[in-house]
Order: structure tokens, then sequence, then C-alpha cells
């Protein structure tokens, strides 16, 4: 069945993310390889119609994670842009499930020709903006072991933890329980982008078979992090979303 509302509230939070105008840019960049520096032009772009296209240019989620962690390489700014990046995965990545189980309003992703999103003032990326390229470290996710059904709104469970904490807080706790201790100054960042908050939360549910053994590793792993306040923070609202699915 149908759900356009469950669509209005992915397009609704991007567009109040205060990250928007980045989110923009780089949608528009890794659609199209163009660039636009003009920041009031950016500001009337639609991001709806930059959804759209995002997924009708990039049908496969895998394929678009790796686009666009491959053109946020070629930015100045990498880690503002490779946040932009991680808030496109979390929110549009839920509109592919949708889609796949058929739930997303067909005339959203329908083959009508379509204006172009931007008309003047594009630019390449200048010297200033791109940066040396590199290789895209992909990383397959494991096997499920549990089926994970269970973890039947993840949109939910990802609001509900946003609501609370920084969901980079999380991921960064997440990451560090399932391969290794994080750390902002000494990690390369694009290692921790590979993955979505809902790839992460699955993969904990499918790695720690019990609540006991996940609530021992997140306890652990939060008191080694840079940040081990805001750590316990995400492991406590993290303890307290999945509970119910153990």
């Amino acid at each position: 069945m149908e759900d356009s509302n469950l669509l209005e509230e992915v397009i609704d939070s991007l567009e109040q993310d205060s990250n928007v105008l980045r989110i923009k840019r780089l949608i528009l960049f890794t659609c199209n390889d163009i660039w636009s520096n003009d920041i009031n032009e950016v500001k009337t772009l639609h991001i709806r119609q930059l959804v759209r296209e995002l997924m009708l240019v990039f049908p496969d989620l895998n394929t678009l994670k790796q686009k666009l962690n491959s053109h946020v390489k070629q930015l100045s700014k990498q880690s503002d842009y490779l946040l932009a990046a991680d808030n496109i995965i979390d929110s549009i990545g839920f509109l592919y499930t949708l889609r796949d189980e058929g739930n997303l309003p067909k005339n959203f992703l329908s083959p009508t020709p379509t204006p172009d999103v931007v008309s003047h003032n594009i630019e390449q990326p200048t010297l200033s903006d791109i940066s040396e390229q590199n290789d895209f470290d992909s990383q397959s996710t494991i096997p499920h072991r549990h089926n994970l059904k269970y973890l039947t709104n993840l949109f939910d469970l990802r609001a509900n933890i946003s609501r609370n904490i920084s969901p980079l807080h999380a991921k960064i706790l997440l990451f560090s329980s399932l391969n290794y201790r994080f750390s902002p100054q000494e990690r390369d960042w694009s290692a921790l982008y590979t993955y979505d908050l809902d790839d992460l939360m699955q993969l904990i549910f499918q790695t720690y078979e019990t609540y006991e053994t996940l609530e021992e590793r997140l306890t652990q792993v939060s008191q080694t992090l840079d940040q081990p306040e805001d750590a316990k923070r995400a492991s406590a609202v993290i303890l307290q979303v999945l509970r119910s699915f153990y």
C-alpha cells in the first residue's frame, strides 16, 4: 500500500535539516557533476525534485552510497559534506525500502520529464573545491542471522535516536562496537561513512544476539571513546530503543 505521508516526512526532514544547503549542493553535484556557488540559487532548489532525480539516476542504494562518497572526496570541506552525505543516506535510504516494498507513491518516480533543477550560474568545481581522488573503500554487510523484519520501522527507530542524541555520536558508538575504536583525530572518516545509521542498527541487532551482550559491549566501548559522556548518553538511548526487539 502506498504511503505518501512517509514520503512527505522524509522530504520535510531534509528541508528542515540545518545542513540543507550542503545537502542540495551535494545532490546536484552527484547527479550532474556540476557545482553551484550561487547560494541564492541553491536556496531555490526543491528538495523533492532533487531527491526524485537522485533516485532516478541511482536506482541502487549501494551505488548511490559509493557515488556520494566519491564526490565528497573531490571537495575541500570533506568533513562538512560527509555529514551531508550521511544525512542524505539516512533519509533517502528509507525511500528505497519503501520503493522496494511497493509503498512509495508510483508517480514520485514516474518517467515524466521534469525541468532542469538549475538553469544558470553552474560551474565545474574549481581547484579550491576539489581534492585528491581516492578509491572508495566499500564494505559489505555480514549475512543476516536474525530475521531483520523484526526491525519493522527503522524510520521511527532512527527518529527516536536522533531526537535524543546526535546521530553522529550514535554512529561512532555503534561503529566502534562493531569494528574498531573510532577516533575523529586518528581515523579516516570515509570508513565511518560507508555505513548509515540503519545499517549499523541492523548489524548491531544481528551481531549481538542477546540484550545483555549488547548492553555489556556498548557500555564497555562508550568508556573508551574520545567523548565518553556523549558516548554514554548514546549508549543509553540506543539500548532503550532496541530493547523491545530482544
